[in-house]
């Protein structure tokens, strides 16, 4: 597994966001676009999450960033698809200490935590009819001035609830936390640093591998087995909008760009972005 450098991690007690402090340091060129840098912080003020929303903070949760660059290097990116995302919340969810959960949940006969497209991490309370989110990932492309503008790399950025689980105001989903899942885990969000990071590189490698078919469709099968809106009907809606169903039908995977494939009817329709919700 791969090991981030000490003077490659930067720790602070409070900062707006994880992701936009890297990113404008890797920009403004503080920090070699060239290499991995990890970005971790106690607290946000200002944190971000997919479609335009905030990432709510809390006491003892991990918020991490990840900087990888582009390159044909083992834990560099070769290219950037739609599989990074779905890669990322795959890898996410095989944690150790999420795999020690499900197991204290299964001798109780809960619902498991799993990955539900894109990238989310948390589990479905059927009592509640509600997703769940322990982690959420927001992956930002970072660009730079060299000779024109170029595609450096990417920020990938975990948020993780630990210890805390904040109120979610729309209802689309509610969050959850490690602690509240299973009250006799003694462990602290700086634990998860390292293991998250290395979840990350491993996303990488299996995306970089996807270039060959056999491994694409590996992978492919891998994620659907384990994917939490496998065989369900879907709704799915564009970003904040909950009065219009963008698409609707029974999910029957993903493609080969990491999107949502949906049987409408009969009809394959292919989603490449939106929040998807399981309908009962």
């Amino acid at each position: 597994m791969p090991f981030l450098a000490p003077t490659c991690h930067r720790h602070f007690d409070e900062i707006g966001s994880t992701n936009t402090a890297l990113i404008h340091a890797i920009e403004s060129g503080h920090l070699a676009h060239t290499i991995s840098h990890l970005y971790t912080a106690d607290y946000q003020t200002a944190g971000r999450g997919q479609h335009g929303r905030t990432w709510v903070s809390g006491e003892n949760n991990v918020f991490l960033s990840l900087y990888i660059p582009m390159g044909k290097g083992v834990f560099e990116l070769n290219t950037l698809s739609g599989l990074l995302s779905v890669a990322v919340g795959f890898e996410l969810a095989k944690l150790p200490i999420i795999q020690t959960v499900n197991e204290h949940r299964r001798t109780k006969q809960l619902p498991t935590l799993g990955v539900k497209w894109a990238n989310d991490v948390g589990f479905y309370d059927d009592e509640l009819d509600l997703f769940k989110k322990l982690a959420g990932i927001l992956i930002e492309p970072v660009f730079k001035k060299i000779e024109k503008n170029t595609l450096t790399g990417v920020v990938i950025g975990i948020g993780l609830n630990v210890n805390n689980s904040p109120k979610i105001k729309d209802g689309l989903y509610q969050a959850t936390c490690l602690q509240e899942l299973f009250a006799d885990l003694d462990i602290f969000a700086q634990e998860l640093y390292i293991p998250i990071a290395n979840a990350i590189f491993e996303a990488i490698k299996t995306c970089n591998h996807c270039k060959e078919p056999s491994h694409l469709q590996h992978f492919i099968d891998q994620f659907n087995q384990n994917h939490l809106l496998s065989d369900k009907l879907i709704h799915v809606f564009i970003q904040n909008n909950m009065g219009d169903i963008h698409a609707k039908g029974k999910c029957i995977g993903i493609g080969n760009q990491g999107e949502l494939l949906l049987n409408d009817n009969g009809k394959i329709k292919q989603i490449f972005a939106g929040m998807a919700k399981i309908v009962n």
